[in-house]
């Protein structure tokens, strides 16, 4: 198998839990550059890491990098790098990308640089004129920074954030990635009860049961490498059949999720089908006030609403009170909660064990952590 300079990315404040996702696939060392991890390794290993890892974003094949000042320095440097290596001459060309502290700014212009770049090798190297991009779809991302263009080819495709098992989602949903970076950082424990008691369209608790039946998460997916000539056929079909193997799914699970919308339990438990979970989880239309646990020992992972879309500032505040006040009452639970609400310590009734920071859709959100005492 070929060799690959493989970048995996990662979202801001999920950057520690990728990287021990990665020491856990056999990658011991991998070095973090501007939101990207950089690892070597064969095209089994993109296969693997698109399938297991939970909170990345995305997986890339680097082709190359070079200097670039000017859009010849681009056109140049783009066209010496060997893309017939890796692009089907019928392939479906997208190119994206992004600028930061470069000379060069101006988006749309450099993707059609890049492009033209592109077909002017492949014309080249494999002498032909017509290209019809109605083959495989190949995602080329430029990624300039102090004047460094890299170039490289994106395998997953889509966000790896998208399973394949939630088609429609509630108000202001919280991603697959997200929500497992949270799980890792909790005192999530497969064989303890666990509860999202504002589970909205499930995917916390969803994603906390596939963890515990080891349900990777690219089962139920497609990835874009796999349509790909200069990947061979049965790479992905190895990974599929290791993830089949190390699955679970006998094991029983005590975990609930809660909503006080029916709709969103509704969702919750299409979902779960999908998800391949259906009698694992226990989905109930339920108020936060109402919350309790015969068991002892559990955990509570939540995204609460948190004001500015869902409700107004003074009932996130008493919403954010009623939990405090519940969770007191269970029997030495660990609870975390993600949210944007100022003053959560004050009105939750405590201050955290941890407090961790996150940015998601661009909104700096903390992570509260209450261990068992």
């Amino acid at each position: 198998m070929n060799n690959y300079n493989i970048l995996v990315s990662s979202a801001s404040g999920v950057e520690g839990v990728t990287k021990k996702e990665l020491y856990a696939l056999g990658f011991y060392d991998p070095k973090a550059i501007y939101g990207n991890f950089h690892l070597c390794g064969t095209s089994l290993d993109v296969a693997r890491l698109n399938m297991f890892l939970r909170t990345a974003e995305r997986v890339y094949i680097e082709i190359g990098n070079f200097d670039c000042y000017t859009f010849d320095d681009l056109f140049d440097g783009v066209k010496a790098l060997n893309w017939e290596d890796f692009l089907d001459l019928d392939g479906a060309f997208v190119v994206n990308g992004k600028t930061v502290k470069s000379d060069l700014f101006a988006l749309s212009a450099i993707q059609s640089v890049v492009k033209k770049a592109i077909l002017e090798r492949l014309s080249q190297t494999k002498r032909v004129n017509v290209f019809e991009e109605t083959g495989a779809r190949f995602y080329i991302d430029f990624y300039i920074r102090d004047n460094i263009c890299t170039m490289s080819l994106n395998t997953s495709g889509n966000g790896l954030h998208k399973r394949g098992y939630r088609d429609f989602v509630g108000e202001a949903p919280i991603r697959e990635t997200l929500a497992s970076a949270l799980l890792m950082l909790s005192s999530f424990d497969a064989d303890k009860p666990f509860i999202d008691p504002f589970c909205g369209s499930g995917t916390i608790p969803i994603e906390a049961a596939r963890m515990a039946l080891n349900i990777a998460s690219g089962r139920d997916r497609d990835f874009d490498y796999a349509n790909w000539k200069c990947f061979d056929n049965e790479v992905y079909n190895q990974v599929l059949e290791e993830a089949k193997d190390k699955e679970t799914l006998d094991k029983k699970l005590r975990f609930s999720g809660f909503d006080i919308d029916s709709g969103a339990i509704k969702l919750c438990m299409h979902h779960a089908q999908r998800a391949g979970l259906e009698g694992k989880v226990h989905f109930q239309v339920q108020d936060v006030a109402n919350l309790s646990s015969k068991y002892a020992q559990g955990t509570i992972v939540t995204n609460p609403p948190y004001g500015e879309r869902l409700l107004d500032v003074k009932n996130v505040n008493i919403l954010n009170k009623t939990l405090g006040d519940v969770y007191k009452n269970l029997d030495n639970w660990s609870i975390f909660v993600i949210t944007s609400a100022l003053q959560f310590e004050k009105y939750f009734g405590q201050k955290s064990d941890k407090n961790r920071k996150f940015f998601s859709a661009n909104k700096e959100r903390h992570f509260y952590s209450y261990f068992q005492k």
